[in-house]
């Protein structure tokens, strides 16, 4: 991987500066992509329906930052899972909050479809790594709540329409990833 990141460096330096750029703006650009793809600006690894969700390794070299995405279409029930890829990162972990946000106008509402939170206010509720969470049933220790508000059994995603997930995890350091996801 470290050697991918290499080349993907050096490459979009080079065509930088074969496109025009003079060397020093080139250099700055190529130390800039580099100083991207090098960032580990996430801890967490995320499955939908049991696919990876993966971040795009050129528009996180670009931009600094990358949504994930999960290259399968899920179903309109999906499962949710999540581990860590160093838990030292965190600390103690005091909450978990999964919203999921619909296709709006090209964009995703401002509003959440589904949130998932904890019941209760102690950390023993709070969503655990590495387990299945079935979304379209969720467990006793969790509540869905629709964008009306209204407790709910579960989330039940619009087949065929792309859905943006939001998950956040607070502790000691806090994180929160979006992943993009398209129905069946």
């Amino acid at each position: 991987m470290r050697k991918v990141r290499t080349c993907l460096g050096i490459f979009s330096g080079l065509l930088l500066a074969a496109g025009g750029c003079s060397a020093t703006s080139a250099a700055m650009e190529t130390f800039r992509i580099g100083k991207n793809v090098a960032k580990k600006d996430s801890y967490l690894k995320i499955w939908v329906d049991g696919h990876p969700a993966e971040q795009n390794a050129l528009k996180k070299a670009y931009f600094g930052h990358a949504s994930f995405k999960v290259g399968e279409t899920v179903s309109t029930r999906p499962t949710f899972k999540f581990d860590f890829i160093d838990p030292s990162k965190f600390g103690r972990i005091t909450g978990t909050h999964l919203a999921i946000y619909q296709e709006f106008e090209g964009d995703y509402s401002h509003q959440a479809e589904f949130t998932i939170n904890p019941v209760g206010t102690g950390t023993d509720n709070l969503m655990r790594p590495n387990i299945d969470y079935n979304l379209g049933a969720v467990p006793p220790t969790l509540q869905c709540m629709n964008f009306e508000k209204q407790t709910v059994p579960g989330v039940e995603l619009k087949a065929g329409v792309d859905h943006l997930l939001v998950f956040t995890m607070t502790g000691d350091r806090s994180e929160t990833v979006q992943i993009l996801i398209s129905t069946k």
